[in-house]
C-alpha cells in the first residue's frame, strides 16, 4: 500500500530540538528498522517552511511501519498519513468523465 504521510513541526519547536530527535532515531538504530518494513521511502522537506514540514511517500504492506514512524516522531510534529493510490493524469481525467460524463 502506498501512504503520504505530512508532519508538521509544532510550534515552539526548536530545530536543535529536531536534531536530538533525528541523532535519537539513528542511535536506537529506528532507520534500519523502519527500513525493512518499507518497500521505498521518500522524504521531502517543503524549502522555506517554518515551521519545518516534512513529507514522506511510504510503500508498506506492513501497517506497523506507520505506528513506528509517528510514535517516535509525535512528540514535537503533528502528523498525519493517508493511504494513496498513484496514477497517471489521464487515468484520473478518464474516471473524471465516466463519473460526472463529457
Amino acid at each position: 500500500m502506498l501512504y503520504v504521510s505530512v508532519f508538521d513541526a509544532k510550534e515552539g519547536i526548536s530545530i536543535e530540538a529536531i536534531n536530538r530527535e533525528r541523532e535519537e532515531w539513528y542511535r536506537k538504530g529506528k532507520d534500519k528498522t523502519f527500513r525493512k518494513m518499507c518497500k521505498k521511502i521518500d522524504r521531502y522537506e517543503i524549502a522555506g517552511k517554518s515551521p519545518l514540514k516534512i513529507i514522506f511517500i511510504i510503500e508498506s504492506d506492513n501497517a506497523q511501519a506507520l505506528n513506528v514512524l509517528s510514535r517516535h516522531f509525535g512528540d514535537k510534529w503533528i502528523s498525519t498519513t493517508y493511504p494513496a493510490i498513484q496514477r497517471e493524469i489521464y487515468e484520473a481525467m478518464e474516471e473524471d468523465r465516466s463519473i460526472i460524463g463529457g
